[in-house]
């Protein structure tokens, strides 16, 4: 099954995709607080100087990027480890009271939200708070958990009928979770272009 679907490869897209706005999101953070300590002749310390550099986006906003990024760890979570040998040894399959539990995909959800989950709520919203997102693009993101409900819907299907497999609705949940991701990271590639070209 590994040989035909290059799971690892395309998981390795979504990784280069995360590890670029992070270091977007730090370069752009370098280049602003460059330009205010520039034009200003207050020395400020760097807790003072986020705080002042903060953007409100608005808790309608924030409120649905957060839930956006637990959802696209559950609905990874589905795709890489409900999928029967695309990480190997590592899937749902491997731990038999889960799999078989008339609740297990539950657990697996919950489990999931409660471990990575907790990290991204004290970290995700505050990402944003620095950039000049548009009404337009807020209302564009508000698309990606469209995308996320449909990733893990192919992820069900594909646990429902194994030991069979299908490849389409596999490559149909990769290319909403990849779309899903490439929403969320927008604000920032859009942000760090536009600080370039000051």
């Amino acid at each position: 099954m590994s040989e035909t679907v290059p799971g690892l490869y395309l998981l390795a897209v979504m990784m280069g995709m995360v590890i670029l706005s992070l270091i977007f999101h730090t370069h752009y953070f370098v280049r602003v607080t460059d330009h205010v300590k520039k034009t200003s002749d207050r020395n400020f310390q760097r807790k003072d100087l986020m705080a002042a550099l903060h953007i409100p986006q608005g808790s309608n906003f924030n409120t649905m990027m957060l839930f956006s990024w637990i959802l696209f760890l559950v609905a990874f979570a589905f795709l890489y480890f409900m999928t029967p040998d695309i990480l190997g040894t590592w899937d749902y399959f491997r731990v038999p009271q889960v799999a078989s539990d008339s609740f297990g995909l539950v657990y697996f959800g919950a489990a999931v939200i409660l471990i990575p989950g907790i990290l991204v709520a004290l970290f995700v919203p505050q990402c944003y708070g620095y950039y000049q997102i548009s009404a337009q693009l807020k209302q564009v993101t508000l698309l990606t958990p469209v995308f996320l409900l449909a990733s893990i819907a192919c992820s069900v299907y594909l646990g429902t009928i194994y030991p069979e497999f299908n490849p389409f609705y596999w490559y149909v949940g990769y290319v909403a979770l990849l779309i899903s991701l490439a929403l969320m990271l927008t604000p920032i590639a859009k942000g760090y272009i536009e600080e370039m070209r000051t």
